[in-house]
């Protein structure tokens, strides 16, 4: 299983989060504009943006619009309905569930297989997460579905 570690950063004018792979630093994201209605996060490495995700509906569903290398990769859907914790990335068939807590989250794959988890830290300062999953190839994709999470369940 590959790890990563996502934290906020505090104390900074726009919205951002570093992500490492043990002490090395492996991607940050930061927000586009510090107030907007309809937010958007770039995921970047040292040598530049790698991926993108935008708030294209800001009600029910709430839609988050994903870029990957420049490219449009579909959209993920939060449908606002009370009681389920559930984001749908339908061009893949992923489906991102979190428990009642709100702290624990599994990402499956169109046959119900967890292929990672999320796992929120309770006791932080800053909102910290410790992402796992199977293969490395997933690595992007994990850290924006955090992205996600925190902005969906805990922005």
């Amino acid at each position: 299983m590959a790890k990563l570690t996502m934290i906020q950063k505090a104390l900074s004018l726009k919205e951002k989060y570093e992500i490492y792979d043990g002490d090395t630093l492996k991607y940050y994201i930061e927000r586009r504009k510090l107030v907007s209605s309809k937010p958007v996060f770039d995921i970047s490495v040292e040598s530049g943006v790698v991926a993108s995700a935008a708030v294209t509906e800001t009600g029910s569903p709430l839609v988050f619009s994903l870029t990957f290398n420049g490219e449009d990769a579909g959209d993920v859907r939060y449908d606002g309905v009370a009681g389920i914790n559930k984001l749908i990335y339908e061009a893949k068939g992923i489906e991102i569930d979190g428990n009642s807590m709100l702290t624990e989250f599994s990402v499956k794959d169109k046959d119900k297989k967890i292929i990672g988890t999320v796992k929120k830290k309770i006791v932080s300062f800053k909102d910290t997460y410790d992402i796992e999953f199977a293969s490395e190839e997933d690595s992007l994709l994990m850290v924006m579905f955090t992205l996600l999470i925190d902005e969906t369940f805990h922005g």
